[in-house]
């Protein structure tokens, strides 16, 4: 058996200051989701991931897996004794896992998020506690009382943010497990296809007034969060599109309250 590996894995020095760099050169990051946010967020969002394990001879083996994630951001794992990256890890403990954002046109361009750390079995009262977390992310896992399925969890070293291109920092453990994924998410494609079909006009008007750009035409809805929301706006029928981020004036967690944020912001567009 291969020697049990410590439990915290070191970010190189030079990877610290390009997070330094990056996060100082990204326009409006501030006020936005951290990168902490969005890797919570985007881990509890999808329902499958990809896990890298280390197998004979040292070489990385991935694999597709479906997960949940409890109170602290913690991967919950099912997995058959029988897999491979089952047997690799009862050599190896270190794993990784990469969520990737659902979505449509070059896939580089997505968010995805990697959570380092230490896979380990999940027993007794600690396994009774946390299965019906996993089972709550995927209820179509009859085989959880399986005899040859066990329940693992990842304790999270570290964490790679990628948002797409030019946007990337590391996550430490602290700053992963003390931010809260957006509540939002759920409800984020109904917030956005009711704004772009039933109040494009609104859009327009975030754009023209709070945006400050008085020459916009026609403007959509392409995210939301608790904090605010992207719009593409163009200032012309031929124009191309640019993204403009718009902020609500205090966080919101619900989808009552996101509306409720939206009819604030129009108030305050149309007096202006």
């Amino acid at each position: 058996m291969r020697p049990q590996p410590a439990g915290t894995h070191l970010v190189p020095a030079e990877s610290l200051a390009e997070t330094e760099r990056t996060l100082a050169a990204t326009p409006g990051v501030r006020g936005e989701p951290t990168d902490a946010e969005r890797s919570r967020t985007l881990v509890a969002g999808v329902p499958t991931a990809s896990l890298a394990t280390i197998g004979e001879g040292g070489f990385p083996f991935g694999s597709l897996v479906s997960h949940g994630v409890d109170e602290r951001g913690r991967p919950l794992l099912l997995l058959s004794d029988l897999a491979e990256h089952t047997r690799n890890l009862g050599g190896d403990r270190r794993a990784s896992l990469m969520a990737v954002e659902t979505g449509e046109g070059d896939p580089l361009a997505l968010a995805r998020v990697t959570v380092l750390g230490v896979v380990e079995e999940l027993r007794g009262d600690e396994r009774a506690v946390a299965l019906p977390t996993y089972r709550a992310a995927q209820p179509g896992a009859f085989y959880a009382e399986f005899a040859d399925f066990r329940l693992y969890r990842m304790e999270v070293s570290s964490v790679r943010y990628v948002g797409g291109f030019g946007r990337m920092s590391w996550v430490t453990a602290d700053e992963y497990t003390a931010a809260e994924p957006d509540p939002l998410r759920p409800h984020a494609a109904r917030i956005v296809e009711h704004m772009n079909d039933d109040h494009a006009d609104a859009l327009v008007l975030f754009c023209q007034v709070l945006a400050d750009r008085p020459a916009t035409t026609r403007a959509r809805m392409v995210g939301v969060d608790r904090y605010g929301f992207a719009v593409l706006a163009a200032e012309g029928p031929d124009a191309d599109e640019v993204a403009v981020r718009l902020r609500f004036d205090a966080p919101v967690d619900t989808p009552d309250a996101a509306r409720k944020a939206m009819v604030d912001l129009v108030r305050r567009a149309r007096s202006a």
